[in-house]
C-alpha cells in the first residue's frame, strides 16, 4: 500500500515539476528579446555604411558579445532555479517519508542544497542510447550553440555579397521572436531548446535529490521504483520501464536513473524498508497526503493520473505542456482518459496532430475537435 501512496504522490508531483520546467524554459524569453533588440541597434548604427572588413568585424563582434552575455545570464538563472529544486525535492522526500510511516516526529537526514548540487553536477545525464553528458556541459553547450548560430547567420550575409542594409533586413527577419511554437527562426529554436534543457535539468536535480536523500537515510529505504508519465509523448523506453523496481545497491542503478533522455519526465521514487511497512488498514492518513497544496485521497497508479491532474492547471500551463492546439482540444474534450487514448496508437506509439485528425477509430471526438479548431483558424 505504501508503494501505491508514493506512486500517487510523485505522479501528481511530476505534473508540478513539468510545469516548473516549462516555466524555466520560457524564462529565457526576455533574454532573447534583448538579443533581438541589441542586433537591431548594432545594424541601425551601421546602416548605409560601406561593407568594409572593419565594419563587418565591428558588427559581428558587437552582436557576438550581446548574444553571449544574454545567453550566459539565462544559464546562470537556470542553474540557480535548479539548485532550489534540489533542496525542495529533498525536503519533499523527508515529508513524504514521515507521512507514509505515519510519524511526524520521525527523524530523517535532509541533504543540503550544496550536497545535492555537488552530486547533480558530477552525475552523468542520459541523452538516450549510450550517450551521456553532464549538467555543466549541457548548459554550456546551450549558450555556445545558439551564440554560434546567431554569429553564423550574420556572417552568411556578408559572404553572400549583400549590402549592410540587405544583411540587416534578412537578419532582423531571422532573429524576430514569433508567437508561433513551430517557427524555424533562430531565436524561436533557441527558445524551444531552452525548454528542453530546463525540463531535463529539473528532472535531473529532482531525481538526484531523492537519491541523495536515500544515501543519507540508508536504513529506512530498500530501493527505488521508476514511475513514468504515461501519455502521448512518453518514450518507448520510459513506458517499458514504468513500475520497474531497482535495489538501492544495484550496479545498474545509474543506468536506470532519470532523466533517461532529453525531455524525460520519469521519476525515481524510493521504496520504504520492510520494517517500516504498515498494514493496509493503517494507511488512511498517508493516502490523503497533501502535495503541492492540493489533497487527493484516491489510490491510483501512475497511468492516467497525469491528465487528471492536468485538469487542475490553468489553461496557460496546459498550453505550455501540451502546446496551444492540443491544450485547447484537451479543454474542449474534458475527458482525460479519452484524450490519453486518442493520442496514442494501438501499440502505444504517440500520434501527431495530423494523425489524430485522420484517425479512423470509432472514438474520434478529439480528432473532430482538432478539425474544428483548424477550421476556425482558417476562417479568421
Amino acid at each position: 500500500m505504501q508503494s501505491e501512496i508514493l506512486t500517487t504522490v510523485y505522479s501528481q508531483h511530476t505534473v508540478y515539476l513539468q510545469r516548473l520546467g516549462a516555466t524555466q524554459g520560457n524564462a529565457i524569453t526576455p533574454y532573447l528579446s534583448k538579443i533581438e533588440e541589441g542586433i537591431q541597434r548594432v545594424f541601425n548604427r551601421y546602416r548605409d555604411r560601406a561593407k568594409t572588413a572593419a565594419n563587418q568585424a565591428a558588427i559581428q563582434t558587437a552582436i557576438d558579445e550581446i548574444s553571449k552575455e544574454q545567453l550566459k545570464l539565462y544559464v546562470v538563472e537556470l542553474k540557480k532555479s535548479n539548485r532550489e529544486i534540489g533542496i525542495e525535492e529533498a525536503q519533499l522526500a523527508s515529508a513524504t517519508m514521515r507521512n507514509v510511516i505515519e510519524n511526524d516526529d520521525f527523524q530523517t537526514v535532509i541533504p543540503t542544497a550544496a550536497q545535492v548540487n555537488a552530486v547533480a553536477v558530477a552525475t552523468p545525464i542520459h541523452l538516450g542510447g549510450n550517450s551521456y553528458t553532464t549538467y555543466k556541459t549541457m548548459t554550456k553547450n546551450y549558450w555556445q550553440k545558439w551564440s554560434n548560430e546567431i554569429d553564423s547567420a550574420v556572417q552568411a550575409g556578408f559572404v553572400s555579397g549583400q549590402t549592410i542594409n540587405e544583411i540587416a533586413d534578412n537578419v532582423f527577419s531571422e532573429m524576430r521572436l514569433q508567437k508561433s511554437t513551430t517557427s524555424k527562426n533562430i531565436l524561436n529554436r533557441a527558445l524551444r531548446s531552452a525548454k528542453s534543457i530546463a525540463i531535463t535539468g529539473t528532472n535531473h536535480y529532482a531525481n538526484t535529490a531523492r537519491i541523495e536523500f536515500v544515501n543519507q537515510n540508508d536504513d529506512m529505504i530498500k530501493g527505488y521504483r521508476l514511475i513514468a508519465v504515461v501519455d502521448s509523448r512518453t518514450s518507448k523506453q520510459c513506458r517499458s520501464l514504468d513500475q520497474k523496481y531497482i535495489a538501492k545497491d544495484s550496479p545498474k542503478l545509474s543506468a536506470f536513473t532519470p532523466p533517461l533522455h532529453i525531455n524525460c519526465r520519469t521519476a525515481l521514487v524510493y521504496e520504504v524498508a520492510d520494517k517500516f511497512k504498515l498494514d493496509d488498514k493503517d494507511t488512511k492518513r498517508a493516502s490523503s497526503f497533501e502535495v503541492d497544496g492540493r489533497r487527493d485521497p484516491k489510490q491510483v497508479s501512475s497511468e492516467g493520473i497525469y491528465y487528471e491532474q492536468m485538469k487542475k492547471l490553468k489553461a496557460s500551463d496546459q498550453d505550455a505542456i501540451l502546446g496551444p492546439t492540443l491544450g485547447k482540444a484537451f479543454r474542449k474534450l474534458d475527458d482525460p482518459k479519452a484524450f490519453a487514448d486518442a493520442t496514442i496508437d494501438s501499440l502505444g506509439n504517440p500520434l501527431t496532430i495530423e494523425e489524430i485528425k485522420n484517425s479512423r477509430r470509432k472514438n474520434s471526438d478529439l480528432g473532430n475537435i482538432l478539425k474544428e479548431i483548424e477550421r476556425k483558424k482558417k476562417e479568421r
